[in-house]
């Protein structure tokens, strides 16, 4: 029996304004709310970092307009 590779899963991290704060999905499932764009961008970016520790390809998107944000860097002032 052989086994099929598939390779790694993609996790995709969007950052939204949603209701006066700001939600985080993960491959457009829940994955957290936040009072600031800042806090949202920091969640996904560790999520992103940690997703990829296990070896999956990751990316986060932020409003306004699905931005690519590049999560291999601390974001400290959003």
């Amino acid at each position: 029996m052989s086994k099929v590779f598939q390779g790694p899963r993609r996790s995709t991290f969007r950052v939204l304004e949603d209701a006066g704060g700001w939600r985080v999905s993960l491959n457009d499932q829940p994955y957290g709310d936040f009072a600031t764009r800042g806090d949202a961008v920091r969640a996904a970016c560790l999520g992103a970092r940690s997703a990829e520790g296990l070896g999956d390809k990751a990316q986060v998107l932020a409003a306004p307009g699905d931005e690519r944000v590049p999560h291999h860097e601390p974001h400290f002032a959003e």
